[in-house]
């Protein structure tokens, strides 16, 4: 197949669900490090294709392990951690990569791959999928598969939604964050209405931390320095202190958030330093009008306005005062 341009979300929708029907060998993938957004997407997903009635062979993989909060999740054993597949597909859906480095090393999309569909919802994301579905203004991956569902015709199970629940509500800060619309509020009260248990999806994501996570943000939140008149807050992660705690990328979700409960801070930014790689990974987070996404575009990252991200090459102390220097655009 020769990739496409994106087209009208139900044309595409139907194109898939008969492209995944005919298929025998399945991947599903998503950016390095997957949260809960490519997590739930990808075991959503896998379960709608076995519901299809195929006998697909399906395969999770993603390049780094899922977080352990997730591990409540229906299917999550079945999701593999690999650096590299030499298998061939006939199809692979690739969630929320702005573009195929984020997976990482994990496929030639080009020749392992028959037919690759590329489902996001962020800014900038080339078609490099023979099918493509990006919608910037969906709040995440987990909207796009509920579409999906809606067109099979299937209903959802109490199981799936979960699995779209936690997607929808940790890329939307659980309905805090910019990128909430209407069509968010609609689809999370259709997941409830499927059965899904918000008080126990918030415990189990949100209440159930590693020591670990506390000591990093506590560490965070100590070495926190404001700057540009107080309306920037920096915070940062040396890899000494994320290696001595034996802590896991999943350890670092939200520290970057709670910069931005400062009333004067209109950005956060969180580095979290890659010594042993010369890099320094940057989270950036925004208010309102604020856009950070600028920001992360000119070190070649992406994301959202208000939540976006990069990989500096260089030093800690270089990468602090490039992004720093960086950041004030978003005050002109």
């Amino acid at each position: 197949m020769i990739p496409s341009s994106p087209k009208s979300s139900d044309s595409a929708i139907d194109e898939i669900l008969a492209v995944l029907k005919s298929a025998r060998t399945v991947c599903l993938s998503g950016h390095q490090n997957p949260d809960a957004d490519v997590i739930g997407s990808e075991l959503a997903m896998a379960s709608l294709i076995r519901r299809m009635g195929g006998n697909q062979s399906i395969d999770i993989i993603n390049s780094g392990a899922p977080p352990e909060s997730l591990k409540f999740l229906p299917g999550f054993d079945q999701i593999q951690d690999r650096e590299k597949s030499d298998k061939f597909y006939d199809v692979c859906v690739v969630f929320e990569c702005s573009g195929t480095d984020r997976m990482g090393n994990l496929l030639d999309l080009k020749k392992q791959v028959k037919t690759v569909i590329n489902l996001d919802h962020h800014l900038h994301t080339p078609n490099y999928g023979h099918i493509n579905i990006v919608e910037p203004t969906t709040s995440s991956t987990a909207e796009l598969v509920f579409k999906i569902f809606e067109r099979s015709g299937f209903a959802l199970s109490e199981t799936e939604a979960m699995c779209l629940f936690s997607g929808l509500v940790t890329d939307t800060g659980w309905f805090r964050f910019g990128n909430t619309n209407p069509q968010s509020l609609r689809i999370a009260a259709s997941l409830l209405d499927a059965g899904v248990k918000a008080e126990d999806l918030a415990e189990r994501i949100y209440m159930s931390r590693t020591k670990a996570a506390m000591d990093l943000l506590g560490y965070a939140l100590n070495h926190m320095v404001l700057h540009h008149d107080n309306r920037v807050a920096l915070l940062e992660i040396p890899e000494e202190l994320f290696k001595s705690l034996k802590a896991t990328p999943d350890d670092i979700e939200e520290i970057v958030n709670y910069g931005l409960k400062i009333n004067t801070v209109c950005a956060s930014i969180l580095l979290k330093e890659k010594k042993s790689l010369n890099q320094v990974k940057v989270s950036l987070r925004s208010k309102g009008v604020w856009d950070v996404n600028q920001v992360a575009c000119s070190f070649g990252g992406g994301g959202h306005k208000n939540a976006s991200g990069c990989t500096i090459e260089g030093p800690l102390e270089r990468v602090r005062a490039q992004i720093l220097d960086a950041v004030q655009v978003v005050f002109k």
